[in-house]
């Protein structure tokens, strides 16, 4: 008998025949060549099918299973087993190791006339089509094709298997582009799995549904792109009475759920309807689902009052999602009405009130409760001791207050729980956790004012595999009751107060960590010199303490490195080339490295650690630092393998040499390149401006020589008003600018996304500034100061929309200051000083607030405010207009009408014969015209009404 699993149910399928082999039958010789066919045309690396040889009883081939009444296969199950599981947390993925089939399936197999079960699951079969013979087989009844590998359509062939019972072909590149015609055919079809099988383009999908088999329990179409609004979902009219599960997640149904929808599927036990974008309330006939015990409505945008939804839900439920809704208000008193109620996740919503309130209204049978992220209030109270069912609580992103109760310590089915981002103050203790022995993962991060005091001697309970205590008090001595915890998997004390020696035994007890954070403490030690032991780590971080010693040679399984901000010495070794494989963040930054980066050549023209090696050497790095340092030698030849960098810093070191040209081609995705205080010298690359991406480049304080070329002012990312869009991962780096006369961290993939700079500054650079500079719109800092750079300011300098921050000093520019430079209204930030500038500085706009006269200081030949200095004819005064003889009257007065014509003139035609960059010129001049037209009226009109008036 076959039982199929249906959330915390099983469903039995007692008519699939799998009886083992037994007697002394021996297997049909042509069904044992048939699976010789088989094993020959498939690819199976891993010797999964060793046992299958030539001369033997087929019937004690692994996976292969006959009757005991005929002798022949009734059952081929090569499912794949797995070697290793890990658990990937950049990628919130679980990582397997296959042994798996691959390569053609032959149609020998239909020589095997009885098989009625069929299971290739996990396999891959190198995205091959769904073999049509398959179809042939008239007593299938089992056929498993989940996450398989198989691609293109599915063939109508498998309409033909009206026996079966059971058929699942999800999790593998599927579409089909028949739809309707075959599945009706499976008229005995009990439970169907065509999840992430593409139904877009389907003839009809949507109206499918009404024509699946009236037999089926369990119909799981999970991201499968159907794409309408559920009330054209054909639930209504379906016949299927009989369904007991039904999951419709991700598949994109926008608008609200009509009311009684679902109401003739009166037998559902579970309903998935999450990651779509149903809005409004659920129905009331939601609660005539009398058997329904699982609803998951989580990723929607489901709003309204709790309160109102929790009167909407049938009585039965046990396990209810409404995670990631916009939810309001409290969790009512009716809560304790749903008896049966097992799991409550509400996370990521806008439920409030006082936890205590709360607690009080939860189902005594309650077993997981997750409120993470809304905006309760208020002290955990001393009755969560009573909870005796819990098993996993999630109170983690709130407002949270006062003391955590030791009673909870005797909640002893507790195995999960997470009071992180909270405000809780006072003292954890060895009583918090008395009889906690299930526990597995505690999480009391970022809880500033909470101690965890315990003796060093204490003895914990539990086996922890998760273990988060950053920004709590630990400190200052280095916890001792760790080294009892040797199945951590996860373990973070960042931040922690801990000012101690790193404890020799602390290596060996996180032997089966991935995720490793000590970092923003001041723990000292020295490293060991190599972490290969720590085979499955995935992260580790140790920035910011006080570890010394050398770069040790890392696990082929990491994925981030960072000892920033220590101490450590010597050269990167060249062992790291074998290393960075799966890499994607590296940081040595702020530490006291010398000597030159590994070159990583095995020849000429490779760049793979091995040989045999396909992979260029770090194919996976996205973020590199070694800002800090004493490294020297030219630009490393390493990077050219790394065609996923974004981020490259290697600033405040002693490299030299040129800078390659193949930037710009071999780092395709470079945004944020800092090679600041260096020896580079040259010319600056014009292929540099082939980084479509850059957004930040700072080559300050280099030899760098040369003019700067049009070209190089022309990046894509900064001529552009479209936002950028950074990768996430640079929320694991601090970026480092000097704008606005300062040095400015910015940490957070959020904030570097808004930042463009351009800082040149501080090398031997000649030439005058282009003209075509004015089209980087989206610039924020512009350093080209400590140059020898000549010339004037060009006037399309107007150009620069976004700009903060403008440094030109200490160059030999002269001319006068372009009054476009009025236009820059986020200007927050000037400096001209010690250049040779003349004439009157522009005023007007932004530029009135920038009233340092420092800023213009060593430019002997300005005048004008902010500055003393006073321009030619500042001290004149106007005659009085009615002095004036009557011979000036009328022709100061046509000249004045003559002149407003023009200028009325000018104002419609300009804009049409000008380019943007001139806009700001012509609209200062303008300004300047009607001045002036404005004193000459008001002049020339009070001098009209006096002589009238003397008349």
């Amino acid at each position: 008998m076959i039982w199929v699993l249906l959330g915390q149910y099983q469903i039995p399928i007692s008519s699939i025949s799998v009886e083992p082999k037994g007697g002394e039958r021996s297997c049909i010789e042509r069904e044992r060549d048939a699976l010789l066919s088989f094993k020959a045309s498939i690819e199976d690396p891993s010797d999964v099918l060793s046992s299958w040889q030539t001369g033997q009883d087929c019937c004690r081939w692994r996976g292969v299973v006959c009757s005991n009444r005929t002798g022949h296969v009734v059952k081929l199950d090569l499912h794949n087993n797995f070697t290793d599981i890990n658990y990937d947390y950049n990628t919130d993925m679980i990582n397997y190791k296959f042994r798996t089939l691959g390569g053609e399936i032959s149609s020998s197999l239909l020589a095997i006339e009885h098989l009625n079960y069929l299971n290739l699951s996990y396999n891959d079969f190198g995205q091959k089509r769904i073999p049509e013979f398959i179809g042939s087989f008239k007593n299938l009844k089992y056929l498993d094709l989940f996450d398989a590998g198989f691609g293109g359509s599915i063939p109508p062939q498998l309409g033909n298997l009206t026996k079966l019972l059971y058929l699942d072909l999800s999790y593998n590149s599927l579409e089909s582009v028949d739809y309707v015609a075959w599945l009706p055919r499976l008229s005995s079809l009990k439970y169907l799995d065509m999840s992430e099988v593409n139904l877009s383009a389907a003839v009809d999908g949507v109206r499918a549904m009404s024509m699946l088999p009236a037999s089926l329990r369990v119909l799981y179409l999970f991201e499968c792109n159907l794409n309408a609004t559920f009330s054209s979902l054909p639930l209504y009219s379906s016949n299927l009475t009989s369904l007991a599960s039904l999951d419709l997640g991700f598949n994109y149904f926008h608008g609200p759920i009509p009311d009684g929808l679902l109401e003739n599927m009166t037998s559902l036990e579970e309903l998935g309807l999450e990651g779509n974008d149903l809005i409004g309330m659920v129905p009331e006939t939601l609660k005539n689902l009398h058997n329904l015990n699982i609803l998951d409505l989580s990723w929607n945008q489901i709003n309204g009052d709790i309160a109102e939804l929790m009167k909407r839900l049938p009585p039965k439920i046990e396990e209810l999602d409404l995670s990631a809704n916009n939810l309001i208000g409290m969790i009512p008193r009716t809560l304790k009405n749903l008896s049966n109620l097992k799991k409550l996740n509400l996370w990521d919503n806008q439920i409030g009130g006082d936890i205590a309130e709360l607690m009080k209204r939860l189902s005594p049978k309650i077993e997981e409760l997750y409120l993470f992220g809304n905006n309760l209030t208020g002290s955990l109270p001393s009755c969560l001791e009573h909870m005796t069912s819990l098993r996993s609580l999630d109170l983690s992103n709130n407002s949270l207050s006062g003391h955590i109760p030791s009673g909870i310590g005797n909640v002893t089915n507790l195995s999960s729980l997470d009071l992180s981002s909270n405000h809780f103050v006072g003292i954890i203790s060895g009583d918090h956790f008395a009889s906690l022995t299930k526990l597995e993962m505690l999480y009391l991060s970022d809880n500033n004012n909470l101690t965890m005091v315990v003796g060093p001697n204490w003895l914990p309970p539990f086996k922890l595999k998760y273990v988060g205590l950053s920004s709590c008090n630990l400190g200052p001595h280095f916890p001792t009751w760790i080294r009892s915890q040797t199945d951590m998997i996860y373990l973070a004390m960042a931040n922690s107060g801990i000012v101690d020696r790193l404890p020799d035994w602390f290596w060996n007890v996180i032997s089966s960590v991935e995720y490793l954070d000590l970092s923003l403490n001041q723990i000292s030690g020295v490293l060991p010199s190599t972490l290969e032991f720590l085979s499955v780590a995935n992260e580790i971080n140790l920035n910011s303490n006080r570890f010394q010693g050398g770069v040790p040679q890392l696990p082929r399984s990491l994925w981030l490195l960072d000892l920033s901000n220590n101490s450590i010495t010597g050269t990167i070794p060249l062992s790291m080339c074998n290393q960075v494989q799966s890499l994607g963040i590296l940081d040595l930054s702020h530490n006291r490295l010398s000597g030159q980066l590994p070159q990583c050549l095995t020849s000429r023209k490779s760049f793979r650690a091995d040989p045999g090696d396909l992979t260029p050497i770090g194919s996976e790095l996205s973020i590199v630092s070694f800002r800090n340092n004493s490294l020297s030698g030219e630009f490393p030849l390493f990077f050219r393998g790394c065609q996923y960098l974004n981020f490259l810093d290697l600033s405040y070191n002693n490299l030299y040499g040129s800078l390659p040209i193949w930037i710009g081609k071999r780092l395709p995705q470079l945004a944020f390149l800092l090679l600041r205080t260096n020896m580079f010298s040259g010319y600056i690359p014009i292929q540099l401006a082939k980084l479509d991406y850059l957004h930040v480049l700072d080559l300050a304080h280099n030899n760098l020589s040369g003019t700067i070329a049009p070209s190089l002012v022309n990046f894509t990312a900064m001529t552009t008003l479209s936002r950028y869009e950074s990768n996430y991962l640079l929320d694991f780096v601090i970026l480092l600018v000097v704008t606005k006369g300062q040095a400015l961290e910015y940490y957070t993939d959020k904030m570097m996304s808004l930042l463009l700079s351009l800082d040149l500054s501080s090398n031997n650079l000649s030439g005058t500034i282009p003209q075509e500079i004015g089209g980087l719109a989206t610039l924020k800092n512009l350093n080209l100061s400590g140059n020898r750079l000549t010339g004037d300011i060009p006037e399309t300098i107007g150009g620069l929309q976004s700009l903060e921050s403008l440094d030109l000093s200490n160059n030999e520019l002269y001319g006068e200051i372009p009054p476009t430079l009025s236009a820059l209204t986020f200007l927050s930030y000037l400096n001209l000083s010690y250049n040779n500038l003349s004439g009157r500085i522009p005023s007007g706009q932004q530029l009135q607030t920038l009233d340092d006269p420092s800023i213009y200081e060593g430019n002997n030949d300005l005048c004008g405010p902010p500055i003393s200095k006073n321009c030619s004819g500042d001290g004149t005064t106007l005659n009085d207009p009615l002095e004036q003889e009557d011979g000036n009257e009328m022709s100061s007065f046509y000249l004045t009408t003559g002149l407003g014509f023009a200028v009325g003139l000018w104002v419609v035609i300009g804009p049409l014969l000008f380019k943007r960059t001139w806009s700001a010129i012509y609209f200062l001049f303008i300004d300047n015209i009607c001045d002036k037209i404005y004193v000459f009226m008001v002049l020339n009109w009070a001098r009209l009404i006096a002589n009238i008036k003397k008349k």
